[in-house]
């Protein structure tokens, strides 16, 4: 005779749904880091501008934007770490799995935040 224990959990509780929070907070801190990214590079001199002679204003990358790069790489870093930790206290029955999501965008924050870390401090 096996023991059947009935399902407890019927709706959504409190930690899958800070694991949705902090999924959703990691995921878009990460797309807004590479938005500015893309808002803070220098442009690139292309045909045209050389043609006629356009001189770019800032050949620079913004020195403004690259702190709040920094922020949400480290925001994304944060979340996807307390997502994962979110995560691991749920694990316990054979359906629960790891987030994909987290895991990945806590792979590629750690790397970024390595490259923006060497490039604003050395």
């Amino acid at each position: 005779m096996t023991l059947r224990l009935s399902n407890r959990r019927r709706k959504i509780d409190l930690t899958l749904r800070l694991l949705a929070w902090s999924n959703a907070i990691a995921v878009i801190s990460l797309i807004a880091a590479v938005c500015l990214i893309a808002i803070a590079k220098p442009k690139r001199v292309n045909f045209l501008d050389h043609f006629y002679g356009v001189q770019r204003l800032n050949p620079t990358w913004n020195a403004d934007l690259i702190g709040y790069i920094g922020l949400m790489l480290l925001l994304s870093f944060l979340t996807s770490i307390a997502g994962l930790v979110f995560n691991s206290k749920r694990l316990q029955r054979k359906k629960d799995h790891i987030n994909a999501t987290l895991v990945l965008s806590l792979i590629v924050s750690t790397i970024s935040l390595l490259f923006y870390l060497r490039f604003t401090l050395f």
